[in-house]
């Protein structure tokens, strides 16, 4: 099925889904008091409070942030990545695969389904969808679109045609979604799956910068 960023709390932290944790027999990730102790010295103590939580998760965005309360002091639902079953799907479909405003990049619209009460809270107390834009899709865009030309060449996908490359952007969407939260692959799906759509709905500006992308290179 569709992976999310909460499905393999094992290797990775369930609290963003890309810092990846150490192997067995390295120093332990920090056990982070989930309900800060600072604001809930009851549950200080509580086991099913102290979870395992990246270095970045923990240390630079949470710190003591109130995951009941939000900043005006209003009641907030939130979950628990480690006993949470509905995987959380990220959605990229309406970015603008164009920003004007930067180089190389799209202008990303990062949706979460479900977009539920609790994946807000989560989204504001670990700042999601901003470190999802700044330090991995701004980043690695460029990167990932050379991956997929030199992947097509290697394998010997067809991409002349709008169609060919329509195929091209869908296979390796696929490849990526079964990658889960290895290597980011859930957001390398989003990705491409984002460009194959506007493909398929005609954008021409989109279909000549894949046209040039994909076109062969002068030895």
């Amino acid at each position: 099925g569709e992976q999310g960023m909460i499905d393999h709390p094992l290797y990775f932290c369930p609290f963003c889904g890309t810092e990846y944790f150490d192997a067995p027999g390295a120093p332990r990730e920090a056990l982070d008091h989930y309900l800060a102790k600072s604001r809930y010295p009851f549950a200080a103590a509580n086991l099913r409070n102290l979870v395992p939580m990246g270095h970045k998760c923990n240390s630079n965005y949470k710190l003591a942030d109130d995951v009941l309360y939000d900043a005006g002091g209003v009641r907030r639902v939130a979950f628990d990545p480690y006993n949470h079953t509905t995987a959380v799907r990220i959605v990229l479909d309406s970015s603008d695969p164009f920003d004007d405003a930067k180089e190389s990049t799209p202008k990303w619209d990062i949706r979460f389904e479900p977009n539920s009460a609790q994946v807000q809270t989560w989204d504001d107390v670990f700042s999601v969808r901003r470190r999802y834009e700044r330090d991995h899709l701004d980043a690695n865009y460029r990167r990932w679109l050379e991956l997929f030309r030199d992947s097509a060449q290697m394998l010997n996908w067809p991409v002349a045609t709008e169609q060919q490359r329509i195929a091209a952007l869908k296979k390796f969407e696929e490849l990526w979604q079964v990658q889960g939260l290895d290597g980011q692959g859930f957001l390398k799906a989003a990705v491409f799956r984002m460009l194959r759509l506007h493909c398929e709905q005609g954008h021409e500006r989109l279909n000549q910068y894949l046209r040039d992308l994909m076109a062969p290179q002068p030895a």
